[in-house]
Order: structure tokens, then sequence, then C-alpha cells
């Protein structure tokens, strides 16, 4: 059952990266940004769910290996993502010195933590998790920092996309994520749950953006031509 409800999620992330793939004509690249990211998060649900078919040994331990690779790359790119999507909604209190300058340093610390965590550290042991089988990183000691960090961020952005733009959204996404991902301690799917309800939130978060410019679009050609 567990095994089925990873391949579900993955399929779900998979489905939203398609559509967020499918955005580019009107959000541009950042849409291509997304639907990687949920490349990625579709393959880390997979690679659980065919664990009981694969059965421990070196061929799961090598699948499983780019789940922390992942991991360590593309969850702290979601904070400028986000960042660039709140901004497009019209909170320019973002686009400043004073918040992009600390907001890549932040990216980069995560990134090097990350990448110290879950690659330099990978130390790689079986994990039963229900009918799933996986390989866990043992070298990991503590919560995971660059994971936690991030959705805190997303919160932020969240509640100022909320505050100053009234799409809440982004902010619920990055709310269920958190709760998802304590809860996921207990009920390991939850914290992938989680991750498809963020990547829908952000999916969400790009339509809004591509409305918003759609209509300035608009105001601004209908300005022009009462000229």
């Amino acid at each position: 059952m567990t095994s089925a409800i990873f391949a579900l999620i993955g399929v779900g992330i998979l489905v939203v990266g398609v559509l967020a793939f499918r955005m580019r004509w009107r959000v541009g690249e950042i849409a291509s940004a997304v639907a990687v990211i949920c490349l990625g998060l579709a393959y880390d649900n997979f690679a659980v769910a065919v664990g009981r078919f694969v059965g421990y040994g070196d061929a799961l331990m090598a699948i499983n290996v780019p789940r922390y690779w992942i991991h360590a790359f593309f969850v702290p790119l979601l904070i400028p993502i986000a960042g660039v999507l709140v901004y497009r909604l019209g909170v320019k209190q973002i686009g400043t010195r004073n918040v992009v300058i600390p907001g890549l340093l932040l990216v980069a610390m995560l990134e090097v933590i990350g990448i110290i965590t879950d690659i330099v550290r990978l130390d790689l042991e079986p994990e039963n998790a229900g009918d799933a089988l996986r390989y866990v990183n043992a070298g990991a000691s503590g919560p995971p920092i660059a994971a936690v960090v991030t959705v805190l961020a997303l919160i932020v952005l969240g509640g100022m996309a909320a505050r100053y733009s009234y799409f809440k959204w982004l902010l619920v996404g990055a709310l269920a994520m958190l709760f998802a991902a304590a809860a996921g301690t207990a009920v390991l799917w939850l914290g992938n749950l989680g991750e498809l309800i963020l990547m829908i939130t952000l999916l969400a978060t790009m339509a809004k953006v591509a409305d918003r410019e759609a209509d300035l679009r608009l105001e601004a050609a209908a300005t022009e031509g009462n000229r």
C-alpha cells in the first residue's frame, strides 16, 4: 500500500510538472525550472515506490543515490523561484538589494549544507517503510536544515504575497508542507504529499502571475489606444 501511495504521489507531481512546462509561453522559463524540480521530486517518489520490486542491493542503492542529489540541489532553488513569482505578483519590496542579496546568500548557504549533508556525508543504509523498501542517509544527523529553512522562507514569501497582493495559495502550500513534513516522521508518505501540495500551489501562483501580467498588458494597450 505504501509503495502505491508513493507511486500515486509521483504521478501527481509529474502531472504538475507537465502543466508547469506548458505554461512557458505565459510566464517564461521560470515554468521550466518548476517543471525540472517536479521531475526530480517525482523521481524521488518513484524510487521509493519501486523498492519492493527491486529488493535491497546495489541496484536499489543506485536508484536511491540520485534522490539525495535531487534534494541537495533542487530544494533550496524553490526560494528564488517563489521569490520571482511573488515579485511578479506585484510585491516589489522583495526586489530591493537589501532583500535580494541576503536571499541569494541564504540559498547558496543552503546549497552548501545540502551538498555536505546529502552528498559528501552520504552513507546509505536500508530501511523498511511499510511495504516500501528504500535507503536512508545514516550520515545525516538531526533535522534536515536546508529543507526546513527553505519551507520557512517559503512561508515568509507566501505571507508577503497574501498581505500585499491578496494571493494566499503559496502561503497555504508552504504551511501544508511544514505540517506534512512534521507528520511525515510518523507516516512517511505524508511528507511527500506535502511536496505535491506545495508544487500545486506553485503552479497556481504561476497561473496567477500569468493572469496578472496579461491584464497589465491589456491595460497598457488600452491606455496607448486612448492617447
